[in-house]
């Protein structure tokens, strides 16, 4: 009789810690991590799109049967510029436009020759083709953009990976695409370090960049809600490494930019106002 009190007391103990590894710690672990950090699981796939920028970046595009990007595969080092942009979970038609303007931002789409390769679904692939040259229009540029049927059996043929089954398949790609990942997370772990003086220079790179924008785009006015130009995707540097932080904001009023910028460096933040031109900013948060 205690033996079976016994056996049913840690039978019960394992279902209860079951029960919390379900309800709060593999959740809470999940939203802990970058929005590209997320486990690959196959049953979430429908068809997959690859977009291969000329002597840039190369990645393919995971949906789910929800017609959203359900993850990014990181093909070489460059595409991981894509990496948690919070990009998944998006529609194609709000992500394909994100892509592009985080690709333009780090100068990869000058004159280049893009392919997007379709491995399953037509009709999917199509959405994908459609949006991403209608931004290229939107954004004036002038890339020779084609398109290309295959099989992921033969993708896995043109990178040495044996398997046949479509789930072992992706899961090799998932692995190379976590390997890209793991080596960019280890050459930014160094904290970038720059002076006040170099904050502001950067901040008033950033500003100019957006009166770059309204100007090409001939943009009168823009709310601060409007993702067409996202300024956490502007760099204020040449090298593309910094950033403005996701509390920093812009909106465009009668052919003036007013932005918030913060730049985080170690444990110092900057932060500058810019009331509607370059000469115009002040420290601190816009009041």
């Amino acid at each position: 009789m205690n033996k079976t009190l016994f056996l049913i007391e840690v039978i019960g103990v394992i279902i209860a810690i079951i029960v919390v590894l379900i309800v709060k710690v593999i959740p809470e672990y999940e939203n802990s991590l970058g929005s590209s950090e997320k486990l690959f699981i196959y049953g979430n796939y429908k068809t997959s799109v690859e977009i291969k920028v000329e002597e840039g970046s190369e990645f393919l595009l995971i949906i789910d049967d929800k017609n959203q990007i359900y993850q990014i595969f990181f093909e070489n080092s460059q595409s991981t510029i894509l990496a948690n942009k919070d990009i998944e979970t998006k529609s194609i038609k709000v992500a394909i436009p994100e892509i592009v303007q985080i690709l333009i931002q780090n100068n990869e789409l000058e004159n280049k020759r893009i392919t997007i390769v379709n491995y399953k679904d037509e009709n999917i692939s199509n959405q994908i083709v459609t949006s991403f040259n209608e931004e290229l229009i939107k954004n004036n540029k002038s890339c020779s953009l084609e398109t290309q049927t295959s099989t992921l059996q033969e993708k896995a043929q043109s990178i040495n990976i044996e398997e046949t089954e479509p789930d072992k398949i992706l899961w090799k790609l998932y692995e190379i695409s976590y390997e890209y990942m793991s080596n960019m997370e280890s050459s930014t772990n160094e904290v970038m370090t720059f002076t006040k003086e170099e904050a502001i220079s950067y901040m008033d790179n950033i500003y100019q960049k957006l009166q770059t924008y309204m100007l090409n785009k001939n943009i009168k006015d823009q709310s601060r809600d409007d993702l067409s130009m996202p300024i956490q995707y502007i760099p204020g540097d040449i090298n593309n490494e910094i950033y403005p932080t996701s509390s920093s904001w812009y909106y465009i009023e009668d052919y003036k930019i007013y932005a918030e910028i913060t730049l985080s460096e170690g444990v110092n933040n900057y932060t500058y106002c810019y009331n509607g031109s370059l000469e115009e900013k002040k420290e601190g948060m816009c009041t």
